[in-house]
């Protein structure tokens, strides 16, 4: 996040919540229904849990506080993330040979 967008956050957003990763749930002062979250360091979309995820995309209008160990909720950030991640070929060259200009 840039210090700019920190800076926003901090004069226009009302804290609702933060996680046990450290991400902060804000609000606009003016306008409940415009959301937004800034992501701890070496976090991103990916770490956001479903009840969060509904919460910014106005399907909900509570957060749950279900907080998770910190531990337990990385680990399944890290077992989403390697759910979605793309499998390379071992072998690429299987049957195909791409053309390189000489």
């Amino acid at each position: 996040m840039s210090l700019g967008f920190k800076i926003y956050s901090y004069f226009n957003g009302n804290l609702v919540h933060k996680d046990s990763l450290g991400n902060k749930y804000y609000h606009d002062k003016n306008n409940t229904l415009k959301r937004w979250v800034v992501y701890a360091s070496g976090f991103g979309p990916d770490s956001l849990p479903t009840q969060y995820h509904n919460w910014l995309h106005n399907t909900s209008d509570e957060i749950s506080n279900f907080d998770i160990e910190k531990n337990n909720q990385e680990s399944l950030v890290k077992r989403r993330v390697q759910k979605h991640s793309v499998k390379h070929k071992e072998n690429i060259e299987k049957g195909y040979k791409s053309w390189h200009p000489k």
